[in-house]
């Protein structure tokens, strides 16, 4: 085999690499890094789907100003409304803030432990100043139990990206930060932390917000971001329409942490979700349940994701450079890929971590697929050798026919029926063999080999048909025939003998400290088509015919038996009555033969049975 594949073999290596130097890039700022935090978005998406719903807890809770409440004046009779003062004010959006307001004082006065607006009032109200004193005057007495919403945000200024931080105008209890990071496909995926604020709002005055959820969980702010552990589709948290505030029961708001805020689709306020679009007050709901709940998201550090990389990187590199042909190695890499993403659905879901699983699969992808793409390259190119110089070789039979009887036989490409008997032989684990000898080596040892096999079949006057690999065809009753049992009993005495030539050969591989050889053989006896096969160019002698097929499952199914090498069918025991020594074992339904076959092994030649008839073919 030529040298220069074997030295670019190792390039699957930079496959492998590759993706995990790119998930380094954590932020990311590369292109690669973006590509792989896209598909990690990706999975984590499959992964909330797979997962499915899950039950809500109890905070917080979500005053929502809903569809029916801003439509109040057209579900319920003005005698009706006139008997809430609350719904006589609701109606479309906006309201005033002295309403909403009232809507939070009337949970607080029912003993719940904060409210938190998911509401930008960073603009002074559009009805004026007394509705913002109104407003004030109301929650005074609640004040630090009351939290307003700020937003960090980008805005387009004539062609120039401003960076802003809106906080709110009135003053009650230290302001919460609402706004959450997304995937690039615009999913709400986590909440910030310290590293993003400290890099993001380092040049707003101080006191910074902190993110709102950690403010209604009061706990500190993490250094890393939290991710968003979703609970299900819109709907999934406790919801109390504002219209139906006072028709809660008793206790209900005692203890809870109130969220306020529009859920209205028509409004706009939508984001996007592993589980389709939901309000904005709904995903800060979330948040806020999941920093409470301490049911968040999480990553490795930076260093640890290295480390991981690292380890990851050496093992996948171990098991695939363990796999001795392309075969293995696809399977090693299905392995790897459906370990890394059963491992990472697994922490996922039991300990809330979020494994960098892009860059993991990728590695054992590119690098798997390119070492598999360099092993069948190289495996091609050894057998395309192999058959290209053992294909010269022509058995002295067919030399003596063509010269004794020379004609169109040889030369057309229209075939005749003929009966005869067909041999298959093959080496047992033949591609890990390839694999564990050097070229030469490989090449000395199937040259000795096929002299072996060769030796017996043409001793026997047999037609060498081909080599196809390390394995070899033959019959014994084409060009010419000699009648069905002597062609019968020529090719069991061959395969006997080759079962002897691997014998003797591996009594020399076992003295010279090497592993033994072991390979099968199928006889089978019956009609095919002879003649030539290929181009004008160049024709090939060959025969053809379920029978031909029959042989070489029989040759396969000798992986099943192991103690018989040689397995045989009915039809060539028939051929030959009480002349062979064999095993039954049974009927076996070939690939491709439309009825159980009964199979033998052959232990033996015992010769022509005393008085036995002729066969009728003879």
């Amino acid at each position: 085999m030529p040298p220069g594949p074997c030295r670019w073999r190792r390039l699957w290596w930079l496959g492998l690499a590759a993706p995990l130097l790119a998930g380094l890039d954590r932020l990311p700022a590369t292109s690669p890094g973006q590509a792989l935090n896209l598909l990690d978005g990706q999975i984590q998406v499959l992964f909330f789907q797979l997962r499915g719903a899950r039950a809500a807890p109890v905070d917080p809770v979500i005053l929502a100003i809903d569809a029916d409440s801003l439509e109040l004046g057209e579900l319920i009779a003005p005698d009706e409304r006139r008997l809430s003062p609350l719904w006589r004010e609701m109606g479309p959006w906006p309201w005033p803030r002295a309403l909403q307001a009232r809507l939070a004082a009337s949970v607080l006065e029912r003993g719940a432990a904060r409210v938190l607006f998911n509401i930008e009032f960073s603009q002074p109200s559009r009805f004026g100043p007394a509705d913002d004193q109104a407003f004030l005057a109301t929650l005074a007495p609640w004040r630090e139990r009351v939290h307003l919403a700020a937003r960090y945000g980008l805005r387009d200024q004539q062609g120039t990206e401003l960076v802003r931080l809106l906080l709110p105008l009135p003053s009650l209890g230290p302001p919460g930060l609402t706004t959450l990071l997304q995937t690039p496909q615009g999913v709400a995926e986590a909440v910030p932390g310290q590293d993003w604020l400290n890099s993001n709002l380092a040049g707003f005055p101080r006191p910074h917000p902190r993110p709102m959820a950690f403010l209604a969980a009061g706990t500190p702010v993490p250094t890393a971001a939290m991710g968003l552990n979703y609970l299900g589709p819109a709907g999934a948290l406790r919801q109390v329409p504002a219209w139906n505030i006072l028709d809660t029961p008793p206790g209900f708001w005692s203890g809870r942490t109130v969220l306020i805020g529009v859920t209205a689709p028509n409004l706009g306020d939508l984001q996007e979700t592993p589980f389709g679009p939901q309000s904005g007050t709904e995903v800060q709901g979330v948040a806020l349940a999941n920093a409470m709940q301490a049911e968040g998201l999480w990553r490795l550090p930076g260093w640890g994701e290295a480390l991981l990389f690292l380890l990851w990187g050496v093992g996948a590199a171990w098991g695939l450079g363990r796999a001795a042909t392309a075969g293995r190695t696809l399977l090693v890499v299905l392995a790897l890929v459906a370990l890394t993403l059963l491992a990472g659905w697994g922490l996922w879901l039991g300990a809330l971590l979020r494994l960098p699983l892009a860059a993991m699969v990728l590695a054992v992808l590119f690098g798997g697929g390119g070492r598999a793409v360099a092993q069948a390259l190289g495996e091609s190119r050894e057998r395309a050798y192999l058959h290209q110089v053992l294909a010269r070789r022509v058995s002295p039979t067919l030399l003596r026919d063509i010269l004794r009887n020379p004609g169109p036989i040889w030369t057309q490409s229209v075939g005749s029926r003929a009966r005869c008997v067909v041999l298959f032989s093959d080496l047992v684990d033949f591609t890990a063999l390839s694999a564990r000898l050097a070229p030469d080596q490989l090449f000395a040892l199937l040259n000795r080999y096929f002299e072996e096999m060769a030796a017996a079949v043409l001793a026997e006057q047999g037609l060498l048909d081909k080599f196809i690999g390390d394995a070899v065809m033959a019959e014994f009753g084409v060009p010419r025939s000699r009648g069905d049992r002597q062609e019968g009993r020529a090719a069991v005495r061959a395969a006997l003998a080759m079962q002897r030539g691997l014998e003797r050969l591996n009594h020399e591989l076992v003295a010279a400290g090497q592993a033994p050889l072991r390979h099968g053989i199928g006889l089978h006896v019956g009609e095919v088509i002879a003649g030539n096969l290929g181009a004008s160019q160049r024709l090939e002698f060959t025969v053809v015919g379920a029978s031909v097929n029959v042989a070489n499952r029989l040759e396969r199914l000798t992986r099943h038996y192991p103690q018989h090498p040689i397995l045989i069918s009915a039809e060539l025991v028939a051929l030959l009555p009480g002349e062979l020594e064999v095993e039954p074992l049974g009927a076996h339904q070939l690939k491709g033969w439309p009825e159980p076959l009964e199979v033998l092994a052959l232990l033996g030649l015992r010769g022509p049975a005393p008085g036995g008839q002729q066969n009728v073919h003879d």
